[in-house]
């Protein structure tokens, strides 16, 4: 479970943050090539015209999947423009800030391992120590007006990337947990219910009747088992095969999870039925359901079969086990096969 939540998580951040990243970075570069060429820069014009040429390829990487490639590239190229950047233009332009948003942003790729991570880290913060230590004053002087938006662009950028990456993280954790909790609900299902006829099984079914005792029992409730078995089931599966066996079976499971009660797959063909109604009169519930049962014809390989039904009935007040109820039941059932089947036997 861990490992599909990993690789669903990385799949999902990863399609999400190089796409998404790419046309910033590639929106940005492009600004500042227009930016620089305006300034007659051109050494940072060219290094941002290489940046525009290399998100322009790295669009095929995306569209690969080539992840690895993608994130070297990026942390390569932005440590670069950022170095160059400041050594030109001065700390006070802040475009060493876009080291910091890699060595925070390489925590959310998935796809790099552990110590990448933190030699990406390490690498970086060397970088911008250096920078911190060395640079004060650029080469070239920007205008006033114009240094002062270049730094408030650059803090403002930076943090809306480690924004943006966070909530591209946050939403692609939040997908997939949603979709764990919905496997989670349908393991559960599976666990719980027959594969066959979409009961509940045995043991499930088991402890849900136990619970269902308890509170008819605490309140006074009548309640009542029944247990069913599909007559002459074995001659349907050696005269059509188990395909015409296992028809019948979801048959009669259909009509049994229609009742107000509760419906298990007991086991082969046999089914358990728990009721529970104030009057306590189950009999005529019990005979409606065979009496349907009878009636509900099946048609397989170009014939109608006669399904029919015997049922053991099984009634109480008050707190009894499952196993003593189900035992009771059990003997109706076995006398209302050695007198001839398709019926209920009861008290």
């Amino acid at each position: 479970m861990g490992t599909t939540y990993e690789t669903r998580r990385g799949t999902l951040y990863n399609e999400r943050i190089t796409f998404y990243g790419n046309v910033i970075a590639w929106l940005v570069h492009f600004l500042f090539c227009i930016l620089f060429y305006r300034l007659d820069m051109t050494l940072l014009f060219l290094s941002n015209g290489l940046s525009v040429i290399y998100y322009t390829i790295s669009f095929y990487f995306v569209h690969r999947r080539w992840y690895g490639i993608f994130f070297t590239g990026l942390f390569i190229e932005v440590v670069y423009n950022a170095v160059i950047s400041t050594v030109i233009l001065g700390w006070e332009i802040n475009m060493h800030y876009f080291i910091l948003m890699m060595a925070y942003g390489v925590f959310f790729m998935p796809s790099v391992s552990r110590g990448q991570r933190i030699l990406t880290t390490a690498i970086a913060m060397l970088i911008y120590s250096l920078l911190f230590i060395y640079v004060s004053d650029g080469i070239e002087t920007l205008p006033i007006q114009v240094e002062q938006a270049l730094g408030l662009f650059c803090i403002l950028s930076t943090v809306v990337m480690i924004a943006g990456l966070s909530f591209i993280f946050e939403s692609a954790v939040v997908e997939v947990t949603d979709e764990l909790e919905r496997s989670n609900e349908r393991l559960q299902i599976l666990a719980s219910t027959d594969g066959l006829t979409g009961l509940l099984n045995r043991k499930v079914g088991h402890e849900h009747v136990s619970k269902a005792i308890d509170k008819a029992a605490h309140e006074g409730v009548p309640y009542a088992i029944v247990l069913g078995d599909i007559d002459r089931f074995k001659s349907f599966n050696e005269t059509y095969g188990h395909d015409c066996g296992d028809r019948v079976l979801q048959q009669v499971a259909s009509i049994l999870s229609d009742i107000d009660g509760m419906a298990v797959r007991w086991g082969g063909e046999e089914f358990l039925v728990y009721l529970s109604s104030p009057s306590g009169d189950f009999l005529p519930i019990v005979e409606q359901l065979r009496q349907q049962i009878e009636s509900t014809p099946l048609h397989y390989a170009g014939e109608r079969l006669h399904v029919t039904m015997t049922f053991g009935l099984a009634v109480r007040v008050g707190h009894d086990t499952v196993e003593e109820i189900v035992k009771e039941a059990d003997n109706f059932l076995r006398e209302g096969k050695r007198s001839g089947k398709n019926q209920v036997r009861t008290t």
